[in-house]
């Protein structure tokens, strides 16, 4: 689910027909993307320079988890740190190459890396129904699988919904080795409906038509709260003509989207190795996942790690206010930590006198920018659009999600938004490059890109939901109820919404979600995460007798947000040897809000979660996100 607001508008762009149509992702090599950093020349634009190359090659790679790398590392990235990235995802892979099978037949792909293509029954309950086909990824161990110190693999999964494990792989897979050890083979996969998986999501029936949808568009994602009454309304019918589209262009794949069959998936993943119990790392919607292998399969973990905790009553009855219990807190570390950085390094702080004056400042140009959108245009070859209040929000929404590299850059985009230059503000949103998409690329090899990341999102939480059959007014009475839990409660509305039209609702396990399990799970969750708070982690771990929640005192979504030797030593010892810290355990974090030089993963001697990228989001988070 994203943030930002204002009802649903078609024609935001002008002329609407000609820019819609245009909207093709167009990737820029690294070359293009520093040329552009060296064109920058006004001052005040340079402190977010490398946020912003990171996320144009966040586009150029066409990988959700780019975006949420380079949410985390932000202006720690560096043009060594570019070029790397750019050579190491950009290594020639065909996945048409890779033949199903079923068996695991690991093939060498990317660097340092490989692939399968695993089969799994379409339907559990059918066998004769026909196949999905897995992408799979993992790094090895350096352990023979007869060494008596192999561990055998640990599933990842970076979270989404609709989040590709083999993008998150490529980008963080080194990391994820680094942290668990070499022990462990590490795998992710796409799992059904997501990335290179087969058969693949089709809303649409052209890319003219997806980029006329444009489901990235942060006014699709949101309500604005102001006109909430108009609103609403107008996105619920673009929500019934969604959800007739997917069910029109189904390829055989929506019944079966459901997290309790990836969880059947994962369980098929972890016997093909040879092993009885699963080891799983989930974070964001992957919580959620885990948790329903847990209440399905309590007898068969290893290790579990939930981290960035999803409610799963919530997530499966499509009532996700709770989700927001700490946005406001989240977002009030902004105002407080900027007011204590100074005018130096905090660009939005303008010699405030208090916390509040600057949480005011920053209302009034919501309000300015809603009134008055600001139009964004840096050339035919660069991303455009207008920036207005669903789009501030959106960018809040980033930074929310990783404030301890990207709070400087939102800093300097609102006091340049206050200026009347959006340029900052609308690049944080994540639009995509005008263009045309590359020729001849097959099915399997075409740019997961985020547009496919958010139909894989809608469809796989719709079709996890019990069927929401809310028309207009019950969305608004559903409004009325949740007004209060927070400022960014419009961030709520669309996935309900979306899902109000949804028109594939199989019989499915969604609980309970609970469970005496083989092994105790590690629960973690952060003192201010904007959208899995501390608070969904202990709602869960109470259902899960023995486990524990492992508390990080820091903002940002998931614990990946923050630096913390004491977090990372105690995944490590569960990891090990199934030791959990304490009850009411909280680590502290090791770096500041607006520090000058925040520490980068390099930099640690031990590792730690710093080293993984996030993940978004939703994507973005209770989005593209979770």
């Amino acid at each position: 689910m994203n943030c930002g607001s204002t009802g649903f508008i078609l024609d935001r762009r002008s002329p609407s027909s000609l820019m819609v149509a245009s909207k093709l992702l167009k990737p820029l090599p690294a070359v293009q993307i520093l040329s552009q950093l060296e064109s920058t020349t006004h001052t005040e634009e340079k402190i977010a320079s490398w946020y912003l190359a990171a996320q144009r090659l966040r586009a150029s790679l066409h990988t959700a988890v780019m975006n949420k790398l380079t949410r985390i590392f932000g202006l720690a990235f560096t043009l060594v740190s570019l070029v790397l990235a750019q050579t190491a995802i950009e290594v020639p892979f065909d996945w048409d190459s890779v033949q199903p099978s079923d068996a695991l037949n690991w093939v060498d792909c990317f660097t340092e890396l490989q692939c399968a293509r695993f089969n799994v029954p379409l339907n559990y309950s059918d066998t004769s129904a026909g196949a999905a086909t897995l992408a799979m990824i993992r790094i090895p161990s350096n352990l023979s699988t007869t060494d008596e110190n192999y561990r055998g693999p640990i599933l990842f999964n970076p979270g989404g919904p609709g989040v590709s494990g083999v993008d998150a792989m490529v980008t963080e897979g080194k990391q994820l080795a680094t942290l668990f050890g070499p022990e462990f083979d590490i795998v992710s996969f796409d799992p059904r409906g997501v990335g290179r998986s087969t058969p693949q999501l089709a809303f649409f029936s052209s890319e003219v038509e997806k980029a006329f949808w444009d489901l990235n568009d942060p006014a699709v994602n949101s309500v604005n709260v102001s006109t909430i009454a108009d609103g609403i309304p107008r996105l619920w019918a673009h929500s019934q003509i969604l959800g007739q589209l997917a069910r029109d262009h189904d390829t055989g794949i929506l019944p079966h989207l459901t997290s309790d069959n990836v969880a059947r998936d994962m369980l098929k993943i972890v016997e093909e190795h040879n092993r009885t119990n699963i080891n799983f790392y989930g974070i964001s919607y992957g919580t959620a996942l885990g948790a329903t292998f847990a209440a399905m399969f309590p007898d068969r973990i290893e290790r579990m790690i939930l981290d960035g905790v999803l409610e799963t009553t919530g997530y499966y009855s499509g009532d996700w206010s709770a989700q927001l219990d700490d946005t406001d807190k989240s977002l009030q570390l902004f105002f407080d930590s900027c007011f204590t950085a100074g005018p130096s390094a905090c660009a939005f702080h303008a010699n405030a006198s208090s916390p509040d004056e600057i949480k005011s400042s920053f209302f009034n140009l919501l309000e300015s920018v809603r009134l008055n959108p600001i139009p964004v245009y840096n050339g035919p070859s660069s991303a455009y659009g207008i920036v207005d209040f669903a789009s501030v929000k959106s960018a809040v929404q980033v930074a929310l999600g990783s404030p301890y590299t990207v709070f400087p850059v939102l800093a300097q985009g609102l006091a340049l938004l206050a200026t009347g230059n959006g340029s900052v503000i609308f690049q944080l949103t994540g639009q995509e490059v005008y263009g045309t998409l590359p020729a001849n690329v097959s099915a399997l090899n075409a740019p997961y890109t985020v547009e496919r990341q958010r139909e894989a999102e809608i469809a796989i939480s719709c079709t996890d939901m019990l069927e929401i059959t809310d028309g207009p007014e019950d969305l608004l009475t559903y409004f009325e109820s949740i007004k209060n839990v927070s400022t960014f409660v419009d961030l709520l509305l669309p996935q309900r919404t979306h899902c109000s039209g949804w028109q594939v609702n199989p019989d499915h396990f969604i609980g309970p979600i609970t469970g005496n399990t083989s092994v105790p799970i590690l629960f973690i969750g952060n003192t201010a995460d904007p959208v899995t708070p501390v608070s969904a982690a202990k709602t869960m771990s109470e259902k899960f007798p023995g486990s524990v929640v492992l508390t990080q005192d820091s903002g940002g979504h998931t614990s990946l947000a923050a630096p913390s030797a004491c977090t990372a030593g105690h995944i490590q010892d569960y990891v090990r040897t199934g030791t959990l810290p304490p009850q009411d355990t909280v680590c502290p974090i090791d770096v500041q809000l607006f520090s000058q030089a925040p520490p980068t993963i390099l930099a640690r001697s031990a590792p730690s979660l710093a080293q993984k990228a996030s993940g978004v989001i939703g994507k973005r988070r209770l989005s593209k996100g979770y």
